[in-house]
């Protein structure tokens, strides 16, 4: 099974230091750094648009729920 780390970390200076699990000690690692965006971004909220003025229901149906 694929063991897996996952750390977010507010980087100074440009030098990053993660510590590892035992397990990864003498393998070969692969590393992804990335920029975490904010939620409102990863989402993409703002970029959606549902038209709802057609949209009908019947009122007396939904409250017997």
């Amino acid at each position: 099974m694929e063991e897996v780390v996952r750390q977010e970390i507010k980087v100074k200076d440009r030098i990053l230091q993660i510590e590892l699990p035992e397990g990864f000690k003498d393998k070969s690692v692969e590393a992804i750094i990335r920029i975490k965006r904010g939620i409102e971004e990863e989402i993409l909220a703002d970029k959606i648009k549902i038209d709802t003025t057609k949209w009908k229901f019947n009122r007396t149906e939904a409250h017997e729920r």
